[in-house]
């Protein structure tokens, strides 16, 4: 009578181990490739930012038609105010000037001029009501020490004394997104 080299407990044991092995081996050698194609040190080239998220970044107007491309359902080459999504649809629903329910490059590039003139303006004010005397500089004894601490970087001639256009040079730096 032959009998089996192992029992049936032990032969689905060795299947198991033998098919875990070979799937493990599989998915080192397609790591493997992986990592020799992006160059052996694991470096691909990060691709170019989006131009929108710089400008978004710097509070530069997006391209208007690249935008209106974009959004554009229902392929008309308009983008109706119905088109864009909820919140922007709030944002935007003052720049369609002529009223026809689409917004136009124009229109938006308008809109997009007439909003950086008011956050320009609304920065001058603040930098006016934090300027307590009035001087053109804001100093720590204006902005407090807590604030002063974050906007002291932005002093780039190091007298102890922020003008509006050092603020407003630093700014971009400041929203860089950290790296990833």
């Amino acid at each position: 009578m032959n009998r089996p080299l192992f029992s049936n407990l032990a032969n689905s044991a060795i299947r198991r181990f033998v098919l875990g092995t070979f799937l493990s081996a599989a998915v080192l050698a397609g790591g493997g490739a992986a990592y020799a194609a992006n160059g052996a040190g694991g470096t691909q080239a990060a691709p170019a930012p989006r131009q929108d998220k710089d400008a978004r970044r710097e509070h530069r107007p997006k391209d208007p038609a690249r935008l209106i491309k974009r959004l554009d359902k229902n392929g008309d080459g308009k983008l109706a105010v119905s088109e864009l999504p909820e919140k922007a649809q709030k944002r935007l629903a003052g720049a369609d000037t002529n009223k026809d329910g689409a917004l136009s490059a124009e229109e938006l590039k308008a809109h997009a001029e007439q909003h950086a003139k008011a956050r320009a303006a609304k920065q001058k004010e603040r930098f006016a009501r934090s300027d307590k005397n009035g001087d053109g500089f804001l100093t720590r004894d204006e902005v407090g020490d807590k604030r002063w601490e974050r906007v002291k970087a932005a002093d780039a001639n190091r007298d102890n004394k922020l003008t509006a256009d050092e603020l407003r040079a630093a700014r971009p730096a400041r929203k860089q997104p950290a790296a990833r």
